[in-house]
């Protein structure tokens, strides 16, 4: 018998395995209920079971902070079985959040299956500003990095940038002659434009950024960071990519920076909910980004974030930054605490 992991997958890679997103979705809470002990008290204590939920819209979302709950771990599955567990980023005196997995099918096929869904051209030179593997290995970014190199450039080495002292090193890309895809977080960006270490790129080349700049050493806005990325790179302002991504989450979203709204896969949905009354708001209306990854099989698809955003539909929005009082927060914050301390 086909099991849920299976159906999952088919569909992803355009299969029928479904009817509707909203068939699959109440699947994935029924098992995440059923084998989810800390998430099935939560939905609980919400009046919220399988059998009173009768769509996508009504699965509970947890706060990110609940994959902190080291007691309490958001798994399907008994953690001592893991494949893998992404952390994230974090001082030593923060409690970093875990995403645990079972196996990674599920979260390397939303990564290059996303990929063809956004209609990416395919990076088969690609360069790293990043650790490696091997210096980050519960990072998600850096794992996505490697899949998809694993997956358009198998015989691409020495690609990663960063050491695991946190030393920027560029001089290879600055004698690559052929157009190149650049990957990045948006503070290992920002240091490397700071050193002066910034190589322009080949034309024809384009940047892959993620993360956020605010709340560390340095302010930008992101138009005007984005403007110093493309001068300092020498890339057309439209050739940067922007993922919006967590370790949460399984599902990237994406955005050219001149687009207006990130946009998810198919066995993804937005909602933006109304702080003060927890609804959904109203069409325009500012309120706290969540999203439902169906590829999170093995924790919780349903996560709100702390991120503020407007809804353009169940897949798109425009992303308009995190609530002032959050804390600083992912995959750029690994890259600016190794570079700082080189």
């Amino acid at each position: 018998m086909e099991t849920l992991r299976e159906r999952l997958l088919d569909w992803m890679r355009g299969g029928s395995g479904f009817l509707s997103f909203d068939e699959a979705a109440r699947m994935v809470f029924q098992h995440q209920f059923e084998r989810n002990a800390a998430y099935r008290a939560y939905a609980r204590s919400l009046n919220k079971t399988p059998a009173m939920v009768g769509s996508w819209q009504q699965i509970p979302a947890v706060p990110t902070d609940a994959f902190k709950l080291r007691d309490f771990p958001l798994a399907c599955f008994p953690t001592e079985k893991a494949a893998k567990v992404f952390r994230t980023s974090g001082t030593t005196r923060e409690i970093r959040g875990e995403h645990w997995m079972s196996d990674l099918s599920l979260y390397e096929a939303s990564i290059l299956e996303g990929w063809k869904h956004a209609g990416l051209p395919a990076p088969t030179n690609p360069w790293f500003l990043s650790p490696s593997p091997l210096e980050a290995p519960d990072s998600s970014l850096v794992h996505m990095f490697s899949t998809l190199k694993r997956h358009h450039a198998p015989g691409a080495a020495g690609r990663w940038m960063i050491d695991g002292e946190g030393r920027i090193e560029v001089s290879l890309l600055a004698n690559e002659d052929r157009p190149v895809v650049l990957f990045a977080t948006a503070i290992a960006l920002l240091r490397c434009m700071e050193s002066g270490k910034s190589p322009p790129l080949p034309p024809g080349s384009w940047i892959f950024e993620t993360g956020g700049y605010k709340g560390l050493k340095v302010a930008l806005e992101p138009e005007d960071f984005r403007d110093q990325v493309s001068a300092a790179f020498a890339v057309p302002r439209d050739k940067l990519l922007n993922e919006y991504g967590m370790t949460e989450l399984s599902s990237p979203f994406y955005a050219w920076s001149n687009e207006d709204r990130h946009r998810g896969s198919p066995w993804t949905r937005i909602r933006v909910i109304d702080p003060e009354t927890g609804l959904k708001c109203e069409p325009g209306q500012i309120g706290y980004l969540e999203i439902v990854d169906l590829a999170n099989l093995d924790s919780v698809a349903a996560i709100r974030t702390q991120d503020l955003a407007i809804a353009h539909d169940d897949r798109s929005f425009t992303l308009l930054g995190r609530d002032p009082g959050a804390l600083p927060r992912g995959c750029s914050r690994r890259s600016d605490d190794l570079i700082s301390r080189s």
